[in-house]
């Protein structure tokens, strides 16, 4: 291994024992069953593994040295030999039902890790600050999500065959070492020479695993903007171009994976021979030795079950450190958004009155933000907000929002601090670019919610001048409308965002270029059915258009990071 590669493996080293200490805990009492399980599989294929000596001495060798157990059970050599073959046969049976307990509690073992670490990092984008999530790459949560955790679950498979593996090998370890102290002890270092041998010629597993992470994420990534882009790349004819960037991503990571492959399967190959030349120093030596032949028939029997445990213990350890790197990026990704256990508390009901903004200065790490802002917004104020691009108004209505903390000034609702929290659900916000999901009207409107009937959502509808629509659709609310809304035009995305919003029933409702898409006189009826709403809550809109914020009674400009 080379220099450069040391580090690489070391830190992968790290990470796969990180990732078996925090499978131990996950696994707690689940995890102690298995493991008994595991023993328990493990006891009885060496008491089988053991029966097997006087029972082929009934057959070939009466008179070895097993003859005091033989004299034991008592009986003509046909009596003998019949409760040894029923012990047998009962051993293997409760031995192939206790490994099929042992199976079910390690699958359980496994997939539970992966379906807590799934949702740990779920919750914890819920959780995280927006000021975190804003600068997250899509395609880096989604391939955490997807491919890493996968990975972290076969890392979990092996992690579990390796338990198993390890258990069945000091049972038979100690099955042979009775037989045949000294001549178990010559073949087992044998066996582990060969081991270490073959894991020298491995390949470095741990930057490859490294690599892997990488051109999973850069192939996810080109996935997404390749289905991002599929309207806009088929309209100017650059189709051809997204799916060549996707085949060469797709490419690059199915090489990096290949690499891994040879790596194994050339360990793999090395091992086999071994075993072979170690299985016939085996039998040469047990006739040299004058082992007796039944036992040298266990003996080899032994060894070969024992060498490709070995080996598959051999090649879990690569396993794992090839997947350690996909354990790294996880917990990466929950120390940068907040950290492993973050969970946002419950926010408190505001008090009722104006929201003011005192001093507020918010600077983001391009430079662009907002100074000294100074503004109140009492209860039912429909307010205006204006300027140019990249003159601070996201900005602003973020802060008023509570999705940005400022960072020096206070922003308070009724008196008090608006809560790194926000508004909790008291909060409606409708963004220039609605977000809607592959489903029906209903569960893009509910969000699954059952305190929601038809009768509050077609209400909704109406105000948001979407209730024709819907109700003209091929089963009304149970309409599907397509990934992001695809089966809808641009302006029936934003009014069913808009009903979602009102659906909230919130004290603050932000309009952020969300009626862009209308035609003026569609747009002013909308504005005009927010505005008569009972109660009114206070709404920001957030507008180029003159006719638009012609309707708002007081309008503000927001412009180089100060408001006007």
């Amino acid at each position: 291994m080379s220099a450069s590669a040391s580090p690489t493996a070391a830190s992968a080293g790290r990470q796969a024992i990180a990732f078996a200490a925090s499978l131990v805990r996950q696994a707690g009492r689940r995890g102690a069953g298995a493991v008994a399980w595991v023993a328990a599989g493990a006891v009885l294929e060496g008491l089988g593994l053991a029966l097997l000596v006087p029972l082929i001495g009934v057959i070939v060798a009466p008179g070895d040295s097993f003859a005091w157990l033989l004299d034991w059970v008592g009986g003509d050599a046909r009596s003998r030999l019949a409760v040894l073959v029923a012990a047998f046969v009962t051993v293997m049976i409760v031995r192939a039902l206790v490994l099929r307990r042992r199976d079910l509690a390690l699958f359980d073992v496994q997939t539970s890790y992966t379906l807590d670490l799934r949702s740990q990092v779920v919750n914890t984008l819920a959780a995280a600050p927006w000021e975190r999530l804003a600068g997250v790459e899509h395609a880096r949560i989604t391939s955490l999500l997807t491919n890493d955790i996968g990975r972290i679950g076969v890392a979990a498979h092996f992690m579990a065959q390796s338990l198993v593996a390890t258990a069945m090998v000091m049972i038979q370890l100690v099955v042979a070492l009775t037989l045949a102290p000294l001549f178990a002890i010559a073949a087992l270092g044998g066996l582990a020479l060969l081991a270490l041998l073959v894991n020298r010629h491995s390949g470095n597993s741990a930057a490859l695993g490294a690599r892997m992470v990488d051109k999973n994420r850069a192939l996810m990534g080109s996935s997404t903007s390749f289905l991002s882009g599929l309207k806009a790349s088929a309209a100017q004819d650059a189709s051809l171009g997204f799916a060549a960037e996707f085949d060469a991503a797709q490419r690059a990571a199915s090489l990096e994976q290949r690499g891994f492959v040879v790596a194994q399967s050339t360990a793999r190959t090395w091992f086999g021979i071994g075993t072979a030349f170690a299985a016939a120093g085996v039998l040469t030596g047990g006739v040299l030795a004058q082992v007796p032949p039944t036992v040298l028939v266990v003996l080899a029997l032994i060894f070969s079950r024992m060498a490709p445990l070995a080996m598959q213990l051999q090649q879990s350890s690569q396993q794992l450190l090839h997947l350690g790197a996909s354990y790294g990026a996880v917990q990466a990704a929950l120390t940068e958004l907040g950290g492993a256990g973050l969970a946002r508390a419950a926010a408190a009901p505001l008090p009722a009155g104006p929201i003011l903004l005192d001093r507020v200065s918010y600077h983001h790490a391009s430079g662009a933000g907002l100074v000294d802002a100074a503004l109140e917004i009492a209860p039912g104020e429909l307010l205006g907000i204006a300027g140019p691009s990249g003159g601070g108004k996201t900005t602003l209505i973020d802060l008023v929002s509570g999705l940005l903390v400022p960072q020096s000034g206070q922003v308070t609702v009724g008196g008090a601090p608006l809560p790194p929290g926000g508004w909790g659900t008291a909060i409606g916000y409708v963004p220039q670019d609605a977000f809607l999901f592959h489903d029906s009207v209903r569960r893009n409107l509910d969000w699954g919610d059952a305190r929601i009937d038809d009768a509050m959502l077609m209400d909704a509808l109406t105000v948001a001048g979407a209730a024709d629509r819907v109700t003209a659709m091929p089963h009304g609310l149970d309409t599907i409308i397509g990934e992001r809304g695809a089966l809808l035009s641009g302006g029936e995305r934003q009014r069913l965002a808009i009903a979602r919003a009102i659906l909230r029933r919130p004290r603050l409702l932000v309009l952020d270029e969300a009626t862009a898409a209308l035609d003026p006189e569609s747009e002013g009826r909308i504005l005009d059915r927010l505005a008569a709403l009972e109660p009114r809550p206070a709404i920001l809109i957030v507008a180029h258009r003159i006719e638009t914020l012609s309707r708002c009674p007081r309008v503000i400009r927001v412009e180089g990071g100060r408001l006007n």
